[in-house]
């Protein structure tokens, strides 16, 4: 080889270096997919400090993800040699800026862009960093360990009647009948912090009736904690989510002999934890029947009728990103029953992205849900145990968590857009061993 040659071949980096790179890449990724979840705990970290926790593991993982991808090494390349996802999620973003240029209200969507990339920016990482079944189990754990932490602080404050870690507004004022309800780890609203603890349960529960049998005391112990949790949060879009998820779990024993006597168990065991329920649990689903005990379920159908009449007007590009909860305070809308004078976004994500994004973004967004639930589905066939496992508990996780977005505002929610990438990043791996001879 000529001395031209050799001084124009690329450095290549040895397999022990990327793999050091790739592990310390993990590093922010698993403090981003825990502290998510506990933000709370995360802003009591940062309190004293120029910089919040988010911004400094953000910066971590984007420079660590950006050394991988700039490594002259095929380890940087993603598994499975497929960017469907990839391409779904980041074209759905670039529609959502196009929206933006034709909004009416460029502040506000500027704003929820911000939000829109923090939680997209993370999910692109899990595409280059998590390249094995074994990186996506430490991910999973670390989405189970926050959920475990989550739940055992709402059980706490449950049994003192105080607030431990909350601070915010939004998680220390939200009652029902005067009763106020925990956001356990997280200044985000009771109700959200309620739909992420659902995904570490459904991760939790998928993952030990799957057939995982390392650590199933852990998983089963964390699967009650977490339920007990979710019934003392009194959330109704969660527990919804949370029955689909239990459900699919029992679908998967479907062949099998003793399935009859497993619906039976469900459901018996259904009715006889009526008595034991939270009386404010009970009320807040019977006031499904009777508006007049819960106003804010006539908020919630004014939502959807506002999102179906903004539809109506700008059909392809909506309104924008950020800009419903603006059109909903107008005086076109001034006499709806149960609206209020102050901005409220739309409780459904779907009709939501429908309303800001318009028909073209909604259908990307439908596109990149969807893809990462065959993706999973892919994952869960797999011949090998650890991945098809690994593949059923996230597959159940999202579907769950996908219910739920049906009652609450979730197109920018972190945790769903991380559960997207571990999904689509399940099923290129199964594809990738598919390749294998």
């Amino acid at each position: 080889m000529s001395s031209r040659s050799i001084a124009e071949a690329p450095l290549a980096v040895p397999p022990a270096t990327a793999a050091t790179m790739r592990a310390v890449a993990m590093v922010p990724l698993l403090a981003y997919a825990v502290l998510t979840q506990l933000d709370a705990v995360a802003n009591r970290i940062s309190a004293g400090l120029p910089i919040g926790t988010t911004e400094l593991i953000l910066a971590a993982l984007l420079g660590s993800t950006a050394l991988l991808l700039l490594s002259p090494t095929p380890a940087a390349s993603a598994s499975g040699g497929n960017h469907t996802g990839a391409r779904l999620i980041a074209a759905m973003f670039c529609w959502a800026v196009f929206s933006w240029t034709m909004s009416r209200h460029a502040d506000a969507g500027l704003d929820y862009l911000q939000k829109l990339a923090i939680a997209l920016l993370p999910a692109f990482c899990v595409l280059v960093i998590v390249n094995t079944p074994a990186r996506l189990r430490w991910l999973l754990w670390a989405i189970i360990a926050a959920g475990a932490v989550s739940a055992a602080i709402v059980v706490a404050e449950w049994r003192t009647g105080t607030r431990i870690v909350s601070t915010s507004i939004a998680a220390t004022t939200a009652g029902f009948e005067g009763v106020a309800r925990s956001a356990g780890g997280s200044d985000q609203n009771p109700t959200t912090a309620a739909q992420m603890l659902l995904v570490s349960l459904l991760l939790a529960s998928g993952w030990l009736f799957s057939g995982k049998r390392l650590w199933r005391v852990v998983l089963a112990g964390v699967m009650a904690l977490g339920t007990f949790a979710l019934v003392l949060a009194s959330a109704r879009s969660a527990i919804i989510g949370y029955a689909a998820g239990l459900g699919l779990i029992g679908l998967s024993f479907r062949h099998k002999p003793y399935f009859p006597l497993l619906v039976l168990a469900g459901i018996v065991a259904a009715i006889g934890a009526l008595p034991f329920l939270p009386p404010t649990l009970i009320a807040r689903f019977t006031a499904i029947g009777d508006f007049g005990l819960d106003p804010t379920l006539y908020r919630r159908i004014t939502y959807l009728r506002i999102g179906a009449d903004l539809i109506g007007q700008s059909p392809i590009w909506g309104v924008g990103p950020g800009n419903f909860p603006l059109y909903y305070v107008t005086d076109a809308y001034r006499w709806m029953p149960g609206r209020e004078v102050y901005p409220r976004e739309l409780h459904n994500t779907y009709l939501d992205a429908a309303t800001e994004y318009g028909i073209v973004g909604f259908l990307l967004f439908a596109a990149a849900l969807g893809y990462a639930l065959l993706s999973a589905w892919r994952a869960a066939q797999s011949a090998s145990p650890p991945l098809a496992r690994i593949g059923m508990a996230v597959g159940v996780a999202l579907a769950g968590l996908m219910v739920a977005c049906f009652f609450m505002p979730h197109k920018d929610l972190r945790y769903l857009w991380l559960l997207v990438a571990i999904a689509i990043q399940c099923g290129r791996l199964a594809r990738a061993q598919e390749r294998i001879p």
